[in-house]
């Protein structure tokens, strides 16, 4: 019996170890990414408010999770004097590889009509919420993201000043309304805003899901005015955490086996 347990235990070690990926992308020094039309500011625009410093992607089994540390988190709403009813969480964009426009490292003439074509995309139930929410997977099947999305002009409708700039032609949202290039693909999940400053997005993905064969994964998010944004690519490489568990999951087979070649 108790060898029976520590084949089982052993084979449960080792295959989460097996199904445990993980990947960074840094907003941060030289190499962050901008996207074009920044009108001057750089990386950020109107402040540090709006600053991205990163994000962290895993993939354990068939859950899928994307934590994206920023300063924006807490602040939906703001700047409502100048748009009506403030800046907003954007939705969140996926793609099995990412084709940023340009070779430089901030490619500041990359926008979501000759850069990276996205597959998939995180609608959110409610874009304003400071505590989170659930949201929506869907893939996007038109050729152009014009054809998926809604990109950062659709949100700003400034007024009250000149004091409107924000980075334009920056995809946003999915467009979801009576839309035939967008699919549901029937999965939800979960979205949270941290006590750390985080986005974290969470989703159990089904186990016929292109989400789950991909051995990398890029992405895009910005908030609605997408005055920081954040693009890069990770490859699903092994957790840190999961070579402990591999080499248990390898000992405890190894020795329910020696333990039943010993016995007559």
């Amino acid at each position: 019996m108790k060898s029976l347990l520590k084949l089982v235990l052993g084979a449960i070690a080792l295959a989460a170890a097996m199904n445990a990926h993980a990947g960074g992308i840094s907003d941060t020094g030289v190499n962050a990414y901008w996207g074009s039309d920044s009108h001057g500011y750089g990386d950020v625009i109107g402040g540090s408010t709006y600053d991205i410093q990163g994000a962290t992607i895993s993939r354990v089994g068939n859950v899928l999770t994307i934590a994206i540390a920023t300063s924006f988190a807490g602040h939906a709403g703001m700047d409502s004097n100048i748009v009506p009813g403030g800046i907003g969480y954007g939705d969140l964009f996926l793609a099995q590889t990412w084709n940023p426009y340009g070779s430089d490292a901030n490619h500041v003439k990359d926008n979501d009509n000759n850069g990276t074509l996205w597959s998939y995309g995180f609608a959110l139930d409610d874009r304003f919420s400071n505590s989170g929410g659930s949201f929506k997977l869907y893939q996007l099947n038109g050729k152009t993201n014009d054809a998926n999305v809604l990109d950062s002009d659709y949100f700003m409708n400034c007024y009250r000043g000149s004091n409107c700039v924000y980075r334009n032609g920056q995809a946003t949202a999915v467009n979801t309304k009576s839309n035939p290039n967008v699919s549901y693909t029937g999965m939800t999940g979960n979205w949270t805003v941290t006590a750390n400053k985080e986005l974290k997005f969470t989703i159990t993905l089904a186990s016929s899901s292109d989400l789950l064969k991909y051995s990398s994964l890029a992405m895009h998010w910005g908030e609605t005015c997408q005055n920081d944004v954040i693009e890069g690519q990770v490859s699903l490489v092994p957790l840190p955490g999961a070579l402990p568990l591999t080499g248990l999951g390898l000992l405890m087979l190894g020795l329910s086996r020696r333990r039943r070649f010993k016995r007559p």
